[in-house]
């Protein structure tokens, strides 16, 4: 680490604690064997793998092993052809408004996240304990107890557990309209931009900061990022200006924030359309996404590809 920070320049190496719940390690081509449900690491030897080979006639081109607490991953890159790889490609396009715990889609459909209230409360429980049990302080040569060490384990365990819940619905769901669509039109979302805090200073203090902060939290929990990043390689992902994608009516295009009165419903004062809040601004999405007007005959509904496309009235 020394020598690699004296040749390159890019600083001193980064302190890591022995207690790190993180940890990773990549071996490039050359430095692994991958055999049936077996794998050869350089310097460490045979270890025994849980799951099959999804290419077994692909060159494998790195490994990545990660422990995450007491378990270890390995994840296996492949050198895998373009036409082994799948992807829709009907023409089909949906319209995707990305919300607070839920996400709509131009088809009329929501999806909302699992119930992890209970992970959630056990987690701030945790932290709760960590907080008051006696802390590592590496400057000042302190420790951490055992017990704060027993929480830390506990706490990241139910992190965890929140993760892989949410990282299981943005793979199920993104899966789900990979395969039935082949554009998939979303917001051009400014999400570090949305998630800072608005606590501001002492000469300009903010306003309403706590109803920001649980903003905040539900937007990162909800993981907006993280699902259209899914989406982006598993179908052909289209980005629009979100600017008044949510006051805007798709029937006749009348913009009016009083359109939008509450957070669920959707009722325009100009032609007296009603609709789910989210499901209208899904429909105007998919319209800018597809370059169609979003008035009475201009949301998309049929083929891309096809020169003759349809549209709903």
């Amino acid at each position: 680490a020394w020598k690699q920070c004296f040749a390159s320049g890019r600083g001193f190496p980064k302190f890591k604690a022995k207690h790190y719940s993180v940890d990773s390690v990549t071996f490039p081509a050359g430095t692994f064997r991958l055999t049936g449900e077996s794998l050869h690491l350089q310097k460490i030897g045979q270890v025994a793998l849980c799951g099959s080979n999804p290419y077994p006639d692909c060159e494998a081109k790195s490994i990545v092993v990660k422990k995450e607490r007491d378990r270890f991953h390995a994840t296996v890159c492949y050198e895998v052809p373009d036409e082994r790889v799948f992807m829709t490609a009907n023409g089909e396009a949906i319209g995707i408004d990305l919300n607070v715990g839920q996400f709509a889609t131009s088809d009329g459909g929501i999806s909302r996240m699992a119930d992890v209230k209970v992970l959630e409360a056990r987690r701030r429980r945790y932290a709760r304990q960590m907080a008051g049990r006696q802390k590592p302080n590496h400057r000042q040569g302190i420790k951490p107890s055992n017990r704060y060490l027993k929480s830390k384990r506990r706490f990241n365990r139910a992190s965890k557990k929140i993760r892989n819940i949410r990282s299981d619905w943005h793979h199920q769901e993104s899966r789900t309209i990979a395969n039935a669509h082949q554009y998939a039109v979303v917001e051009d979302l400014n999400v570090q931009g949305m998630t800072q805090s608005a606590k501001g200073d002492a000469d300009d203090p903010g306003r309403n900061v706590k109803q920001k902060s649980g903003l905040n939290r539900e937007i990162l929990k909800t993981g907006w990022s993280s699902f259209t990043h899914k989406l982006a390689y598993k179908t052909e992902l289209i980005e629009v200006d979100p600017k008044h994608t949510s006051q805007m009516c798709h029937r006749c295009g009348h913009i009016d924030r009083d359109n939008r009165r509450t957070q669920a419903r959707f009722h325009c004062v100009s032609c007296g359309h009603s609709d789910n809040a989210d499901i209208n601004a899904a429909l105007n999405i998919l319209a800018l996404g597809t370059r169609a007007i979003g008035r009475m005959r201009g949301v998309c509904v049929g083929n891309l590809n096809d020169p003759s496309r349809r549209y709903a009235a």
